[in-house]
């Protein structure tokens, strides 16, 4: 992500320890569907490459729907 090792939300996430090894514990502490939530939400604040056809991708770019809210 920000320095280019990750290419995905949920890759640079995992990926974190030390200062963020608490915010990394916390992130596996919640639920599949919460930390889908997280990922979902730090994706719609990166932007979309040009002809991206879709606003919600998945982690690879490819067009998703939507997820149904409960």
């Amino acid at each position: 992500m920000h320095h280019g090792k990750f290419t995905t939300a949920r890759e640079a996430v995992e990926a974190h320890k030390g200062e963020a090894l608490s915010s990394r514990q916390a992130f596996d502490a919640l639920s599949e569907d919460q930390r889908n939530e997280v990922i979902e939400f730090l994706k719609s604040l990166q932007v979309l490459p040009p002809g991206t056809k879709s606003l919600v991708v998945d982690e690879f770019g490819h067009p998703k729907a939507r997820p149904l809210r409960n």
